[in-house]
């Protein structure tokens, strides 16, 4: 959601309210019926009320579209297979979640990654995948040089299983954690 769509849903939830207090001031008659019925009368006869409406409906679709819409992420974890060697007598399929598994199983062997998520995008040509990946990190363990750790990990993991050489490799930190993570090589 971005800053826009936020401060509209403010103004909205603020607007939103405040007929909510009148409201319950009217039904609970701590506001006298003299004073809301003149209110009211006056409120209906002005063009702004026109425009206050026309604004709240504008912000109730725009929050709508929001509320409905999906976000698009740029790295895609495709359902199908990524073929490997084309135009060969021994063409290799292999099915992303096999793909995927590779890389979060080589992710995990390095030292100070406590959790990681994989994402792979076909990209065809030379290079026929490319790998995201959001790792959440131990505290004490320096970024760069765990994401420099996991790219090579993951590129020596897909080297071995699948001959594929080169795969770009994009790691995020997506958290620090503080749990206590052991000092060794752990064997998945």
């Amino acid at each position: 959601m971005g800053i826009i769509s936020r401060l509209l849903l403010l103004l909205y939830v603020l607007a939103v309210m405040v007929a909510l207090v009148v409201s319950a001031g009217v039904f609970l008659h701590f506001i006298p019926t003299q004073i809301w019925q003149a209110y009211l009368n006056w409120f209906l006869t002005r063009q702004e009320t026109l425009i206050v409406i026309g604004v709240m409906f504008l912000a109730s679709l725009c929050l709508l579209s929001v509320a409905l819409s999906r976000k698009k992420s740029s790295v895609v974890n495709l359902s199908g297979d990524v073929e490997l060697q084309k135009g060969t007598v021994k063409e290799v399929a292999v099915a992303v979640p096999a793909i995927i598994s590779v890389v979060e199983r080589a992710t995990m062997t390095v030292n100070g990654v406590r959790q990681v998520e994989a994402k792979v995008q076909n990209k065809g040509g030379d290079n026929p995948v490319k790998v995201q990946l959001d790792i959440v990190l131990s505290q004490g363990y320096s970024a760069p040089q765990i994401s420099a750790e996991v790219k090579d990990a993951v590129n020596k993991a897909l080297e071995t299983a699948l001959q594929v050489t080169n795969v770009p490799v994009d790691v995020k930190v997506t958290e620090v954690t503080h749990a206590v993570i052991e000092r060794e090589k752990r064997v998945i």
